[in-house]
């Protein structure tokens, strides 16, 4: 095949490939406050129970009736590292209105390199060792950061996929408050 005719076909290829690989799951829209519970149209989170570093397990049943962030992380993405301290902050002032985080470390060795990153970063909130099995529950993780919205009764509010103002999630937050 001739240079030109293979560059072409390669620049018609990759975008066709890329529109396959759309996620599989989109969360649902955020809801206006006056828009009502419409529970036809609302997403379960899915339950999860996975270990923290001291082998405890943390389950989505724990936070029942809070509102919840769910990030999905590592501990060499830029973005999340820059995420983080706006988490903290975010867990302090939101904590005490029923408000709480949970940190679940998509790294590939997590027992050696998470624990001295939680302490070097001072991370108020619960961080969980991902397993092979929830990234597939919550719909595929296709990037660092993923970030869930849960609100009190469980469901998915919002789903942002990559580094997103932290103010925007915050203003989601307040909302479902």
């Amino acid at each position: 095949m001739a240079p030109t005719l293979r560059a072409l076909c390669l620049s018609l290829a990759v975008p066709v490939l890329l529109l396959a690989c759309k996620p599989a799951v989109e969360a649902p829209a955020p809801m206006d406050a006056d828009d009502g519970a419409a529970t036809s149209t609302a997403i379960p989170a899915p339950a999860f129970s996975l270990l923290d570093l001291e082998g405890k397990r943390v389950e989505l049943a724990q936070f029942k009736g809070q509102v919840l962030v769910i990030d999905f992380w590592a501990t060499w993405c830029p973005p999340c590292r820059e995420a983080i301290p706006e988490l903290i902050a975010m867990k302090k002032k939101y904590g005490p209105r029923g408000f709480d985080i949970v940190g679940i470390s998509m790294d590939e060795n997590p027992a050696r390199v998470v624990p001295p990153f939680i302490e070097q970063y001072g991370i108020n909130y619960p961080v969980v060792m991902a397993d092979a099995q929830v990234p597939s529950d919550f719909g595929g993780i296709y990037g660092l950061p993923t970030t869930f919205i849960v609100d009190r009764d469980g469901n998915i509010a919002q789903r942002y996929i990559g580094y997103v103002d932290l103010k925007v999630i915050e203003k989601e937050i307040e909302g479902l408050l």
